[in-house]
C-alpha cells in the first residue's frame, strides 16, 4: 500500500506562496483598481476642513462706547465665541440679544444681523494618529469677514439718565410700565429711548418676553389730549379757526343735541380761545375745532405728520398704528370731534414725538434716526447716515403760534409741575396727555385703566430736545401733568446738569473748573473791571453803556468768557431795565437795595417806577416779564 507523503517544507512554501499572492492581490487592488477611494479615505483621517469664526461686528453708542463685543468662550467646546453686552441691561430693548446659533434674536442685533454677522472662512486642518491638529500643517482657504460695527445715534449717558428716571417714576406712580425718547428735533436723531422694566440681555436663565418689547415703537395707544396739537395745527394751516375766535362755556359737559352722547371736561373753564383750550386741554373747544376743520382736512393733517404708518425701516417691531379714513369720521356725528381731542386715533410714541419735534424744529417733519454709521472692522467709515426730511407739515409761522401755547401750558396749565426751580432760565414747553384704555371684552373705555403721558421742548424756542414720556397705568395719581410731566422734568435736569451732556452754561462742574473767573466784578468801574480781569487772565465782554458794571454773567459756550453789563447806578433815580433777564434785573435792583416784585417769565417789558424816576425809601420795584414770541 503507497502512502501519500507530503514534506512540511513544501506545506511552508505554499503557504507563503499564497500569503504573498494575497498580498500582491491587495496592494494591486489598493493601489491600482482602487486607489482613488483609499486615497480620500487616508486624507480624510489625517486631514480635514474647519469653519473659521467670524467676527460679529460690535454695537456702540454715538461717542464709540460698546453695547456689544464678543468673547471666547473656553469653558464651552461647542461654542468657541459667544456675545456679551457691555453696559448690561442698558439700553438692552434697543441693542437686543443673540440667540444660542448666534443669530440676532431681538432689537438691533436681530434688525441688522446680516451685517453684523460677517461671512464665515474655513481651513485645511492636519490630524496626527491621535487626531490632534497639526497647527504647522494646517492651511487657510477662505478667510473670514468679520461683520460691520453698527454706532447708533444713543447717548450712553442720556439712556442712562433716561433709564433711571422711568425705573423711578414707576415705583412712584405704582405703574405697569414706562416708556420714554428723546429726539434731536432739527435731525431726528434718537438720543436715548427705553421702557421699564427692562431685561438683562446676558442672563441666560433670565425669562425675557413683554420686558423685550420696546414700547416707543411697538406700543399704539390713544394719544388723548396731546393730540390737540395735530387739531390746531389743522386749524391753523387751513385758515379755519384764529387763535383770536372765542367759544362760548358750555359748562362743564357739551350736548350738541338732544340724542348726543356728551362731551366733557374736568372744570367749568368758561369762553375760552384755542390757546386758553389748550392751556386748559378743554375736550370740548377741541372737539368744536375738529368739527370747522372737518373730516378730510384733520386726516390730511394727521397723515403728513406721519400717523397711520411706520416711520423707518430701522426699528424692529414698529407698529404703525390706526388712523380712520375720512368716510369712517362722518359714519356720525361723534368720532371726528372725538379725533379732535385724541381719541378715535390710535399711535405709536415714535409717532408723536417725531410730529412734535416738527413744531419744534419749524414744521419739518423729520424721519427718526436710530443708525449714525456702519464701521468695518479696523474702525473705517463704511456708510454715514444723514438726516431726512420727510416734507414739511406746517408753516414756521403755525409751528410759532402752537410752540407759544405749549410754553403756556407749562406755564399756567396743566403741566406746572413740570417747570424746573433747578433749570429756571430754561423755558420748557408741552402738552399733557391722558386717555383711557379701551377694553376689547366691555367695548367701553375703562376710566380704571390709563396712559398717561407729556410731551416736551426744551428749550421751547430754539429746541435742543424733544422727550416723550408715557407712564402706564398709574396708581393714584394718573394724569399726565402729576406723572409722566414731573419724569420729563428730571430727565431734563439730569441732561443740563451732567458734565458731558450739558450746554455748558448750566454745567455746574465746568463753570467751577476754571478759577480764573471766580471774582465780583459788580460794583466795580468799567476801569478797574478790566483792571482785576487782566490780572486774573478772565477773558470778559462789556456790554451797555456806563461807568460801572451793574451785573455780569457767565457765558460758557464762549470759552469760558464773562459778560459784563454796564451803566449808571444812582441811589436817587430809577435804572432802565427794559430788555434785561430777571436774573440782571434783580443784581442791579440789589446794588440800589430796593425791593423788587415781579409776574411772567422772561425779559423785562415794563417797571414802575419808570426808567430816570426818583425814587425813595420804602419804594417798590414792580416788573412785568415776558418771553420771546
Amino acid at each position: 500500500m503507497n502512502n501519500f507523503y507530503v514534506e512540511p517544507l513544501g506545506i511552508v512554501k505554499f503557504i507563503t506562496l499564497g500569503c504573498v499572492g494575497v498580498l500582491l492581490w491587495q496592494t494591486f487592488n489598493i493601489q491600482v483598481l482602487h486607489q482613488d477611494d483609499y486615497k480620500a479615505k487616508t486624507k480624510s483621517m489625517v486631514m480635514d476642513t474647519k469653519n473659521v469664526y467670524a467676527d460679529r461686528g460690535r454695537i456702540m453708542d454715538r461717542n464709540g462706547i460698546v453695547f456689544a463685543d464678543n468673547y471666547r468662550d473656553t469653558a464651552n467646546k461647542n461654542l468657541d465665541y459667544s456675545r456679551i453686552f457691555l453696559q448690561g441691561k442698558l439700553a438692552a430693548q434697543i441693542v437686543g440679544k443673540v440667540g444660542y446659533n448666534g443669530t440676532g434674536s431681538m432689537g438691533m442685533e436681530r434688525r441688522f444681523d446680516s451685517r453684523l454677522r460677517g461671512n464665515g472662512g474655513f481651513r485645511l486642518s492636519v490630524k496626527d494618529a491621535h487626531q490632534r491638529e497639526i497647527y504647522g500643517r494646517s492651511e487657510k482657504v477662505a478667510d473670514a469677514e468679520p461683520g460691520k460695527n453698527l454706532v447708533l445715534t444713543i447717548d450712553r449717558n442720556m439712556q442712562e439718565i433716561v433709564e433711571k428716571a422711568l425705573k423711578d417714576g414707576v415705583a412712584e406712580f405704582n405703574a405697569k410700565s414706562a416708556s420714554a425718547v428723546v429726539v434731536d428735533p432739527f435731525t431726528g436723531e434718537i438720543l436715548a429711548m427705553a421702557s421699564y422694566p427692562t431685561f438683562d440681555p446676558n442672563s441666560k436663565t433670565q425669562g425675557v418676553g413683554r420686558m423685550s418689547k420696546n414700547d416707543i415703537v411697538s406700543m399704539s395707544y390713544e394719544p388723548g389730549s396731546t393730540f390737540k396739537v395735530i387739531t390746531a395745527a389743522a386749524a391753523l394751516e387751513n385758515g379755519v379757526v384764529d387763535t383770536t375766535k372765542i367759544y362760548k362755556d358750555e359748562g362743564r359737559c357739551w350736548r350738541w343735541n338732544v340724542r348726543s352722547e356728551q362731551i366733557c371736561d374736568t372744570h367749568v373753564y368758561g369762553d375760552m380761545n384755542m390757546g386758553e383750550a389748550m392751556v386748559q386741554s378743554s375736550n370740548i373747544v377741541f372737539a368744536k375745532i375738529a368739527s370747522e376743520v372737518g373730516a378730510e382736512r384733520l386726516y390730511r393733517m394727521a397723515r403728513n405728520f406721519g400717523f397711520g404708518m411706520r416711520t423707518s425701516e430701522d426699528f424692529e417691531g414698529e407698529e404703525s398704528g390706526k388712523l380712520l379714513q375720512p368716510y369712517e369720521l362722518t359714519r356720525d356725528d361723534r368720532t371726528l370731534k372725538t379725533m379732535g381731542f385724541g381719541h378715535a386715533v390710535s399711535v405709536t410714541p415714535i409717532q408723536m414725538v417725531m410730529a412734535y419735534a416738527a413744531v419744534a424744529n419749524g414744521g419739518k417733519l423729520m424721519e427718526p434716526m436710530i443708525v449714525k454709521e456702519w464701521r468695518d472692522a479696523d474702525g473705517n467709515l463704511v456708510e454715514k447716515r444723514e438726516p431726512v426730511e420727510v416734507r414739511r407739515v406746517i408753516s414756521e409761522k403755525t409751528a410759532a403760534k402752537i410752540r407759544k401755547m405749549l410754553n403756556n401750558v407749562v406755564n399756567s396749565g396743566t403741566a406746572k409741575r413740570v417747570a424746573s426751580k433747578k433749570l429756571p432760565d430754561v423755558l420748557f414747553g408741552g402738552k399733557t396727555g391722558t386717555a383711557e384704555k379701551f377694553n376689547q371684552e366691555t367695548g367701553r373705555y375703562d376710566r380704571n385703566s390709563q396712559v398717561a403721558s407729556f410731551i416736551g421742548l426744551a428749550p421751547v424756542e430754539d429746541s435742543r430736545y424733544v422727550c416723550l414720556v408715557l407712564v402706564d397705568d398709574p396708581q393714584g395719581m394718573h394724569v399726565g401733568g402729576l406723572t409722566a410731566g414731573p419724569i420729563f422734568r428730571r430727565i431734563m435736569e439730569g441732561v443740563y446738569y451732567h458734565p458731558e451732556l450739558s450746554p455748558a452754561s448750566h454745567n455746574l462742574q465746568h463753570v467751577r473748573l476754571d478759577h480764573r473767573c471766580d471774582a465780583d466784578f459788580v460794583g466795580l468801574s468799567a476801569r478797574d473791571a478790566k483792571e482785576l480781569a487782566r490780572k486774573k487772565g478772565c477773558p470778559v465782554s462789556f456790554r451797555g453803556e456806563g461807568n460801572r458794571v451793574v451785573s455780569q454773567r457767565s457765558d460758557m459756550s464762549d470759552n469760558g468768557k464773562i459778560s459784563l453789563m454796564l451803566g449808571e447806578v444812582s441811589a436817587t433815580k430809577m435804572p432802565n431795565l427794559a430788555g434785561l433777564s430777571l436774573k440782571d434785573a434783580l443784581e442791579i435792583m440789589g446794588n440800589i437795595r430796593m425791593n423788587v416784585e415781579y409776574t411772567g417769565k422772561g425779559r423785562v417789558v415794563s417797571q414802575s417806577p419808570k426808567a430816570d424816576e426818583e425814587i425813595h425809601k420804602g419804594l417798590t420795584c414792580k416788573l412785568t416779564l415776558k418771553e420771546k414770541g
